[in-house]
């Protein structure tokens, strides 16, 4: 039976963009179809797999976290399933079912593994090696593997955009619905919350496979960023062509027209925060400051997505450091090769 009933309690912090989760930290909140339409871009981005990258990350994230808490007694299995149900409803990635290790209701295959194999290392107290196979549209089944010799997950490092501090929030307006089998929708449309720290292991995961070729519509040379400069950058390309592959309208008739669409799009939803600084209508040059936060790479990512959509010209964007803040600026890329 279908039921639909308003969950997840959301917090925001104010003029920031991060969405805070009760049980998870910080989160985004992703759209079904972003979230597909991003990884394949992603993938093909740093041209190596990275399922099993991904996987690692998000489930040392939730290990980390201590998502899962202990249960013992004659009703462990029982309060388990019923815990379970819950971390798949917070973050909308469908329903585990112990008895055929199946997720059903997948929003995404390798978030399902993640989910998964997470819930099972954390019932029966071990690691695993996991294959998965995928015998019908939205379930995926889990194939496991006593792995002991897998180590327990460690801090991650903070990536070199991000900082570590503690902000006031206030409850966010978001009002996400939970249908049957753990199933998360927004507006209208399916969605996930995936914590910060998931995809902060997972981006540290990736740094031996991305390319250090130079290009010329991207330059964050002051930045000082070494290695995570070519990570940076991967993450940019794919979350603009993520969003140029949406339908999302981008209108901008002056300076002002840019708070509007950043709010909605990125504030909004936990993908960060950007304040303009300046907006030339005569060649469309902008600028804004964004403040060191994890979110960062999405930020600049849609705000250049949205910056191509509304002007029709392929971006170049420079970057700068000023104390802790990112001092950002998009151009065309055609004019800026015409100079």
């Amino acid at each position: 039976m279908r039921f639909i009933e308003p969950i997840v309690t959301l917090d925001i912090v104010p003029k920031r963009g991060q969405l805070i989760h009760p049980l998870f930290g910080e989160v985004v909140l992703w759209r079904q179809h972003e979230f597909h339409t991003w990884w394949n871009q992603f993938e093909a981005i740093i041209d190596h797999p990275l399922s099993r990258t991904f996987i690692n990350g998000v489930v040392d994230s939730l290990e980390f976290k201590n998502a899962m808490p202990r249960f013992g007694g004659l009703f462990r299995k029982k309060k388990f399933k019923k815990e379970s149900d819950r971390i798949g409803g917070q973050l909308g990635w469908g329903t585990f079912q112990f008895e055929n290790q199946n997720v059903v209701q997948s929003a995404h295959p390798l978030l399902s593994v993640a989910l998964g194999q997470y819930l099972l290392e954390a019932y029966h107290e071990q690691r695993f090696k996991v294959r998965w196979v995928e015998p019908r549209p939205q379930t995926v089944r889990l194939e496991i593997e006593a792995s002991p010799d897998i180590p327990h997950p460690k801090p991650v490092e903070s990536l070199p955009w991000s900082i570590t501090q503690q902000m006031k929030t206030t409850d966010s307006w978001l009002i996400l619905d939970r249908h049957s089998q753990n199933e998360l929708n927004f507006e209208g449309e399916r969605v996930v919350l995936i914590p910060v720290e998931s995809m902060d292991r997972f981006l540290s995961g990736c740094l031996p496979y991305v390319s250090q070729q130079d290009v010329q519509w991207f330059d964050a040379d002051s930045c000082k960023l070494d290695s995570y400069e070519y990570l940076l950058r991967a993450t940019i390309q794919s979350i603009s062509s993520m969003f140029l592959k949406s339908e999302q309208p981008v209108y901008i008739i002056d300076g002002s027209s840019w708070a509007a669409y950043i709010e909605n799009y990125i504030c909004e939803r936990g993908w960060g925060n950007a304040h303009v600084t300046s907006y030339d209508t005569s060649d469309f040059s902008l600028e804004l400051t964004i403040p060191m936060q994890s979110q960062l790479p999405f930020t600049i990512g849609l705000l250049c997505g949205m910056w191509e959509r509304a002007h029709g010209r392929a971006y170049r964007l420079s970057l700068r450091i000023e104390s802790d803040t990112f001092v950002l600026q998009i151009q065309s890329l055609l004019d800026y090769e015409n100079q």
